[in-house]
Formats: C-alpha cells, sequence, structure tokens
C-alpha cells in the first residue's frame, strides 16, 4: 500500500498538489511529522519562495535530518520548483546558503543580456530530454517529450555532474534545467500541479514507481 507524503514545512502549494494526487486515484497526507515522513514510501517536497527561508524552516522543524533519512533508504522523493533547488548542494539567492545535498550542483539566478527577456521567467515551455537515465525514464516518460509544463521562476539548478539534468526547456535562447534526477532522488523545476494533463501524468509516474 502507497504512503504518499507531501512535506508541510511552510513553503508550498500544498492543496492544488493534494488535489492533483487525488486526481489520479491516490491520496496523499500533508505532514511535517518527522516518523511519517521517513517511513513514507513517496516523499513530495514542494516549495515556493526564496531558498534560505526554506531551509531555515527545514531545520528549524527537525525536516533536513528526517529527508536525508528517508532517501537513505533509496525511496522515490519529488522536489518541485523550490523543492528542486533544495536538492542541490548550495544556492546563491541572496547570499550563499547551503541546501540538502542531495544533488551535487548549485542554483544560480537565471540571467540574459538580452534586455526583452522577462525574469522571472513566468509560462509554459516544452520540455526535452537529455542525459536520461534508467530511474529518469520512469518518471520522465517518452510520451512527455516535447510537452507543455507551466514555469514560475528566477533561479535555477545547475548539477556539477551533466547526466544529472535530463530534461532542457528553452526560453528566449536560454536552455532552463527543468528535470533532475540522481537514483531515486528526483527534481522538476516546473509545477506539474498547474500543468494539465502533462503534470498529471508526471505525477502518476512518480507515484507508481
Amino acid at each position: 500500500m502507497k504512503n504518499i507524503i507531501i512535506i508541510d514545512y511552510g513553503c508550498g502549494n500544498l492543496l492544488n498538489l493534494s488535489r492533483a494526487i487525488e486526481f489520479i486515484g491516490q491520496r496523499a497526507e500533508v505532514t511535517r511529522d518527522k516518523d511519517k515522513i521517513i517511513n513514507a514510501t513517496h516523499l513530495i517536497l514542494p516549495g515556493v519562495g526564496a531558498f534560505k527561508k526554506a531551509m531555515e524552516k527545514l531545520e528549524q522543524l527537525g525536516l533536513k535530518t528526517s529527508i536525508k533519512e528517508y532517501t537513505k533508504q533509496k525511496k522515490p522523493l519529488l522536489g518541485i520548483c523550490l523543492g528542486m533547488q533544495l536538492l542541490f548542494s548550495k544556492s546563491f539567492e541572496f547570499g550563499s546558503h547551503a541546501g540538502l545535498d542531495l544533488i551535487e550542483g548549485e542554483v544560480i539566478k537565471l540571467k540574459s543580456k538580452d534586455k526583452n527577456v522577462k525574469i522571472p521567467h513566468i509560462g509554459w515551455n516544452e520540455i526535452y530530454p537529455k542525459f536520461t537515465n534508467d530511474n529518469s525514464k520512469k518518471i520522465f516518460t517518452e510520451d512527455l517529450y516535447g510537452k507543455n509544463f507551466y514555469f514560475i521562476h528566477s533561479f535555477i539548478g545547475i548539477s556539477k555532474k551533466k547526466e544529472k539534468t535530463n530534461g532542457f526547456a528553452e526560453y528566449m535562447n536560454i536552455s532552463i534545467p527543468a528535470f533532475v534526477s540522481s537514483e531515486n532522488t528526483f527534481g522538476c523545476q516546473f509545477h506539474p500541479e498547474k500543468s494539465g494533463r502533462n503534470g498529471i501524468k508526471l505525477l502518476k509516474n512518480f507515484c507508481n514507481l
């Protein structure tokens, strides 16, 4: 029996995400209970806002340790938007701040020399595969290649090992890392819960792992 947990640490789009999980016929519990997080079968780390504040809340609630304990069991974890960025080693959003270090790399500001490029990046973009591996293909399946997903962000996660980034979106000639993975830890820069049937399919793939 699946035990899907959405982490509640005060920085996530919890209601829409819960409803999206219900739509695919599953039930997810929203909680910050450490034992429930560690004993989940599937763990989702949402995120909206600033990196520093989010990491501080995870630390204050003792959830950083719980998340790492969970991942040691090789069970699936999905980070969404800021939740994906938190998976990285560090972020340079308003200073330098340590992350969960589950995917080696850095979170940097989205930049362009083109004055016509609007930041934050908000809107729908197609995602194309790159450096796919067996695990990433289980979630970012071939029927999702070239499909549109909804983005809203000003920072991007750059993995140290290129093969950890499995999908990219093109925004005004800027390549945006859209989907990352390392073993059973996954991250999407876009919001699947706001991405219509394409996002629903990705969440269904994750929950079926």
